[in-house]
């Protein structure tokens, strides 16, 4: 494995640029495993932002990685006005054909065309910084506005460019997926679904399209899975996610309302934070469920595991229609035996299969969910028999000794470097400490 201390190995580093919308998020913790893991494997990045990160709690790995980071401010700077003169000197054709490009195919979509200008700027900013840093290759993490700063820095330098297709950014925005994917080097997506979606969008590209799931380091919910507390006469709900529309909340705050309705004992703890948290807050001041569902706010990962041990269910209810993808916090209840109830996802049969590793209901609809907490609960050998399932899916998909190993491979074929092995137990021990 290279080192990163400076002194020589015979293993060529070339530099990358890491391109995101905000960094640390306390919600993309996916993305910030998969930087870890390839900053332990020996590459070298930076990781740019285009915006400021609201959120105070920071992870340990994010503060390791807050030396990479590069940000430069959304309005003009005379950094900014430099970068626009100098490509106008010596790439003016990339220049303003990259401009025209955006309204022959965005032209119909008024405000993504507007963003795109408005991030235009800043994206000749950073080619102009990637290009005085010498990188090599530039990935995106998310298809559509870090993707377009990536793509915009690749016509003006010419440098190969990949990205990352999660889930909104493939089906709720269609910001110009189709060209990216056509001049891309590789697109790395978390999903069956998607890879099968990618495909049909561009078949000449399907080769490039690599399906590597989001890996964890799952010990620590297998230690989880060891040290349950036992079941209480109240029973116990857990619920994690950011508090927007597409996550359901209100249709659990309403499921809720219905338990407290027909009696049953019951406590719900939802843990995170975000828009519609005055909206929740209502409802349950509505309902005249304070003492039964309770909101915690953002936590770290180290206060979460206990609520885990605790808790006898696990639910999540994201609406089909504005949420895509496999939420992270599903592996992560699986893999610490923990039961889950979820949504039709168009991609959560890879993970939740109906009466095998979960139960499935309908979003929106608050009875559903509320029949499916009381089934958990009076079914317990039915509860044993879908996490013992669930956990051994998890643990054949999702461990991340497996996902970082593809990742890295992925990555030193295509920047066109040596491949690096991650099965040394100082690796496991770093990542995400």
């Amino acid at each position: 494995m290279p080192q990163r201390n400076g002194k020589h190995n015979d293993t060529p580093r070339e530099k990358m640029a890491f391109m995101l919308s905000q960094f640390p998020l306390v919600d993309e913790t996916f993305i910030l495993r998969e930087m870890t893991a390839l900053g332990e494997a020996g590459f070298d990045f930076d990781i740019y932002a285009f915006k400021k990160s609201p959120h105070t709690i920071v992870q340990q790995a994010a503060q390791k990685l807050m030396p990479r980071l590069i940000y430069r401010r959304y309005f003009w700077s005379w950094e900014v006005l430099a970068a626009q003169f100098y490509f106008l000197r010596r790439a003016a054709p990339a220049y303003f054909g990259t401009l025209f490009i955006f309204i022959a195919e965005l032209w119909k979509q008024p405000k993504i065309l507007a963003k795109c200008f408005i991030l235009f700027p800043k994206a000749v900013c950073y080619a102009r910084l990637m290009q005085r840093r010498q990188v090599a290759h530039i990935h995106a993490f998310w298809a559509t506005f870090p993707c377009t700063i990536a793509w915009v820095a690749h016509r003006l330098l010419g440098v190969p460019f990949s990205f990352s297709a999660h889930a909104h950014d493939l089906y709720e925005y269609d910001c110009m997926v189709a060209r990216k994917l056509r001049e891309t080097n590789f697109v790395m997506t978390c999903t069956q679904y998607n890879h099968n979606y990618l495909s049909r969008l561009a078949p000449e590209k399907k080769s490039a399209v690599k399906l590597i799931y989001h890996g964890q380091n799952l010990e620590p919910y297998r230690e989880d899975a060891q040290h349950r507390e036992p079941a209480s006469k109240i029973f116990r709900i857990l619920a994690i996610g950011t508090f927007y529309k597409t996550k359901g909340f209100d249709t659990l705050i309403a499921a809720c309302a219905i338990l407290k309705q027909q009696g049953f004992p019951f406590q719900c703890k939802i843990v995170g934070d975000g828009a519609e948290r005055r909206q929740l807050e209502r409802l349950i001041a509505k309902h005249a469920l304070q003492e039964h569902v309770i909101l915690l706010g953002y936590l770290p990962q180290e206060e979460i595991r206990p609520l885990r041990r605790r808790a006898e269910v696990f639910i999540l209810l994201p609406r089909p229609y504005l949420h895509w993808g496999l939420p992270n916090v599903f592996i992560e209840a699986l893999a610490s035996k923990l039961p889950v109830i979820a949504t039709p996802l168009n991609a959560i049969g890879e993970l939740v299969k109906h009466e095998q590793t979960g139960l499935i209901v309908e979003s929106d609809k608050p009875a559903e969910a509320a029949a499916a907490i009381i089934r958990m609960h009076r079914e317990p050998e039915l509860r044993r028999r879908m996490t013992d399932e669930g956990q051994k899916m998890v643990l054949q998909l999702f461990d991340e000794r497996r996902t970082s190993q593809q990742l890295c491979s992925l990555f030193a074929e295509r920047i066109g470097r040596k491949q690096t092995t991650l099965s040394s137990p100082v690796f496991r021990e770093k990542i995400l400490e």
